[in-house]
């Protein structure tokens, strides 16, 4: 996943980029099962895309290093030196182990980060517990990734489901897991009208 931000100068151009050369380019690559956007309804940074992908390895294949890092087009390569923002993140879902991104309109990202290995272990049952005895909540899905040496690895929870999923509360929000809480960002489903299909537009009625 990765999370960014225009400078506001820039937001239609950003957009007429993301939704007409970065996000197909992507999702045209075998091994991209899923390609989403989404916009933040209160927070920083504005915008989100998440990927689902068959394999880690596909980063490393020909097809995606052929568009990326050094070989970015001119174009990629002047927005995302004006873009605020910029993390991105590859992890392994260990929670539920496969799943892809659904068609739900709305998604909370909850980012954690330095949680200690015994917590960690409590994580995802806390998680679950918060979150899946709702209706309105239709997918929990929780990705565990590498941090830098030394440190305890990451995890980012992404509740997808609508309705106003930032105001549950639960477990997972307090105690030792939810001081480690670094970003809860609440996000829409992001869609455009274009002639594309990989953009999956959806309304959020």
């Amino acid at each position: 996943m990765v999370t960014m931000e225009p400078p506001s100068a820039m937001e239609e151009e950003f957009n007429e980029w993301y939704d007409t050369e970065h996000l197909p380019e992507r999702a045209a690559v075998d091994g991209f099962e899923t390609a989403r956007r989404y916009v933040c309804l209160d927070g920083f940074p504005r915008y989100m895309a998440a990927y689902d992908l068959s394999s880690p390895a596909v980063l490393e294949g020909e097809s995606y290093r052929n568009m990326a890092g050094e070989r970015f087009s001119p174009w990629s390569q002047r927005i995302l030196r004006k873009a605020k923002g910029l993390w991105r993140v590859t992890g392994e879902q260990v929670y539920p182990g496969q799943a892809r991104a659904c068609e739900a309109p709305r998604l909370l990202l909850l980012h954690y980060r330095g949680v200690p290995q015994a917590a960690a272990a409590r994580l995802v049952d806390e998680l679950r517990a918060t979150y899946e005895p709702h209706a309105q909540v239709s997918q929990l899905r929780v990705i565990r990734y590498q941090s830098g040496a030394g440190e305890p690895p990451g995890h980012v929870a992404l509740i997808e489901g609508k309705g106003s999923l930032g105001a549950l509360r639960g477990p997972a929000l307090e105690g030792e897991n939810g001081r480690c809480i670094v970003v809860a960002n609440e996000y829409a489903r992001y869609w455009a009208y274009a002639p594309n299909p990989v953009l999956g537009k959806v309304l959020d009625d």
